[in-house]
């Protein structure tokens, strides 16, 4: 792709939670399409030296024509997410073009309890699990965003949601949490009227992730030993 065909050259984004997964593959084609690209992912453990999972999405990015900058960043922490928004505003002269609210935690676990019910679950630990990080995080994120966006007149916060908000799929606090999102990008609409920053939900359906291809051979292992 040539210089001319890199409509994001210029462009400042931030993808939360893309280790893997729908944040990933959003963060490589910015950075295909020029962007500059922070990408977060949570704290690794010691990796003995070895390149971690975030680390390599941001060489790939460079790769694809763009800039990758990876960010480890704790994103039930409020604090933390303080930090990565000040070190964004810091190293950019205050600029920020793209916002994806991507991070989540609790994909490991709604695959691993297909079959309980939410009474089954601790309640706070549950809901938690599945709206930390998932929900009330994507509200501080698009806080700290709006901030940096609205004075430049110019924006994109896009909150990745699913259709578990419209109907049950796999877990009550899963769908929560997605009606919760879809509600805070239309609400945020109207605040930020005549700002110049757009607010959207974004629904990716099914998508052939690592998790889902995890989940898939775990499911098929299951069957091969009953």
């Amino acid at each position: 792709m040539s210089a001319v065909q890199r409509p994001l050259s210029n462009h400042v984004a931030l993808v939360t939670g893309a280790s893997r997964g729908v944040g990933r593959g959003i963060a490589l084609q910015l950075g295909e399409a020029g962007a500059k690209v922070y990408v977060t992912g949570r704290p690794q453990k010691n990796l003995a030296g070895k390149q971690s999972s975030l680390e390599n999405v941001a060489a790939e990015i460079i790769e694809r024509g763009g800039v990758g900058i990876p960010i480890f960043c704790d994103h039930s922490d409020p604090e933390n997410v303080k930090e990565l928004f000040e070190q964004i505003k810091t190293e950019n002269n205050g600029q920020l073009d793209i916002l994806v609210n991507n991070a989540y935690s609790d994909v490991d676990i709604l695959f691993d309890n297909t079959t309980r019910k939410f009474y089954d679950y601790d309640p706070v630990e549950s809901f938690d699990s599945a709206n930390n990080v998932g929900f009330r995080n994507h509200y501080i994120c698009s806080v700290y965003a709006s901030r940096l966006m609205i004075p430049r007149k110019q924006g994109l916060i896009v909150t990745i949601s699913s259709p578990a908000g419209m109907g049950y799929i796999f877990d009550v606090a899963l769908g929560i949490g997605k009606a919760g999102c879809d509600k805070l990008a239309s609400d945020m609409t109207v605040d930020l009227l005549n700002t110049g920053v757009l607010s959207v939900s974004l629904w990716p359906g099914a998508v052939k992730t690592e998790a889902v291809q995890e989940a898939l051979l775990k499911c098929d292992n299951d069957n091969v030993s009953q």
